[in-house]
């Protein structure tokens, strides 16, 4: 029998198939292992609300840790662990994103209190089209994604004045994401976001993105205040992921599976290794740790 009692995973690239839901075979896995006594978790960059809906589409109701450990709910929904970005900082992040048109055509996007927030809005159809024209499967995939995020469910707030947006409306700020194909500005922004704002963390989940959050809001800290609060030892859980940002998790935890289609340094640091997200990885993997063929 298996001797792990918390299970979390990741969403993009690993429990989702497509970047925008979670296969019934992989759903039915998941309702097996908790029935015999495995905890079941996610932790995700995305926000608390659009994992929900995902996790409700194929009826799991688990544990969250979203925007990267900014927030960690339990499965009714209860906050039990947050940590946001000071009104300051958020305003310096915007001031290296917006510095004399340097980064004029990076898209990002901020996870708030007050929902999900994005300030320039002309630059999502341009970005669209550009992720349609390279056509490779993860383009493809992020192409759907925001489709999904802007026409068909408006999941977004569009504002004008994003400075003003935080010091009167946004509440909490709990992660910034920016988006580019030019990999090249992606890597200046991230040292720069490093080197000019204090008291931040940026990681990444994928070559064309980087994420800022509050020191401390990393999936790490996340997955061990979930961990704490259901009095499990952080070696019996069990992590899987597939990019960057999912390094603190692996360093916390019991056991760390990387997704066939993952990072090379989360490879790397990895005990096993399972099949890519779009040929159930997360679903053979959990099945290994239910009979005790990964140890």
């Amino acid at each position: 029998m298996a001797t792990y009692k918390l299970f979390v995973s990741d969403m993009d690239g690993t429990i989702l198939h497509n970047h925008t839901k979670i296969a019934n075979e992989t759903a039915e896995i998941v309702r097996e292992a908790e029935a015999a006594g495995i905890r079941f978790a996610i932790a995700t960059g995305r926000n608390y609300v659009n994992a929900k809906q995902i996790l409700d589409e194929v009826g799991l109701s688990c544990p969250i840790v979203s925007s990267n450990g900014g927030r960690v709910l339990d499965t009714s929904g209860e906050v039990l662990h947050e940590i946001d970005l000071t009104i300051e900082e958020a305003l310096q992040v915007i001031k290296v994103l917006h510095q004399d048109h340097k980064y004029a055509d990076v898209f990002y996007e901020m996870y708030t209190e007050a929902g999900l927030v994005a300030s320039r809005g002309d630059l999502i159809e341009a970005s669209m089209k550009n992720l349609k024209a390279n056509g490779d499967d993860r383009s493809l995939e992020m192409y759907e994604f925001f489709k999904n995020r802007y026409y068909v469910n408006e999941d977004v707030k569009i504002v004008d004045d994003i400075e003003s947006f935080i010091r009167e409306e946004a509440g909490r700020v709990y992660k910034f994401i920016a988006f580019s194909s030019h990999l090249e500005k992606m890597t200046a922004l991230w040292k720069e976001i490093e080197a000019q704002v204090e008291g931040v963390y940026v990681t990444s989940s994928g070559n064309d993105n980087i994420e800022v959050m509050a020191h401390g809001a990393d999936k790490g800290n996340g997955v061990t205040k979930l961990a704490e609060h259901y009095g499990i030892d952080l070696s019996e859980v069990v992590v899987i992921g597939d990019n960057l940002n999912d390094v603190p998790m692996f360093k916390v935890a019991g056991k760390g599976i990387a997704m066939g289609n993952s990072h090379e340094d989360l490879i790397a640091i990895s005990d096993h290794v399972t099949e890519r997200h779009d040929e159930y990885g997360v679903a053979n993997a959990l099945k290994r740790v239910m009979t005790g063929e990964w140890k």
